[in-house]
């Protein structure tokens, strides 16, 4: 009888040691192909989509308030990434050619964070913060699926590029004749 018993035990723990292997390979597998994060829904070419935003001091702003190129970053307090890169967002974008009317900042979250980065992004850019939790006017109308996210606008008012902070298109004023 004990025999038995421990034979029953043995089996058991190898079948356990077979789905734990299995699961852990099934997860593995599944976190290899979603290390790429989906593709914004809005492709290169596509115009600016119609909007209407209460930024944090500026007022409503609407699609037609960006005149001109103009780039546009999405942040979320909850992202490591965005907090890390905001800064270099903000170098990149002081010297736009029209200043901060030129560039457009969604901050989404809230607490210390959030204060933190409408702080570090006013000066360079208008501000929209959204709560948390809720999918907002930037994941709606911009078709945003991956934060940070940065948009390139051309003065047609259509998408050029989604692009890493580095690669991002800065306008430069005309040459005066």
């Amino acid at each position: 009888m004990l025999v038995a018993a421990v034979v029953l035990i043995a089996c058991l723990s190898l079948f356990n040691l077979v789905l734990t292997l299995t699961v852990a390979r099934r997860s593995s597998a599944t976190t290899t192909s979603a290390e790429e994060p989906p593709a914004n829904r809005l492709p290169d070419g596509s115009p600016l989509p119609e909007f209407s935003l209460e930024t944090h001091e500026d007022g409503t702003l609407g699609r037609a308030d960006l005149q001109g190129e103009a780039i546009v970053g999405f942040f979320s307090t909850t992202c490591r990434p965005c907090r890390d890169q905001a800064p270099e967002f903000a170098r990149t974008v002081r010297n736009i050619p029209g200043g901060r009317a030129q560039v457009l900042a969604f901050v989404k979250g809230g607490g210390p964070a959030e204060a933190e980065l409408v702080e570090l992004l006013g000066p360079v850019a208008r501000v929209v913060t959204e709560p948390a939790g809720e999918s907002g006017a930037s994941q709606e109308a911009f078709g945003i699926v991956r934060w940070p996210s940065y948009l390139n606008v051309d003065a047609e008012g259509r998408i050029t590029g989604r692009e890493t902070v580095g690669a991002l298109t800065v306008p430069t004023a005309p040459a005066a004749q």
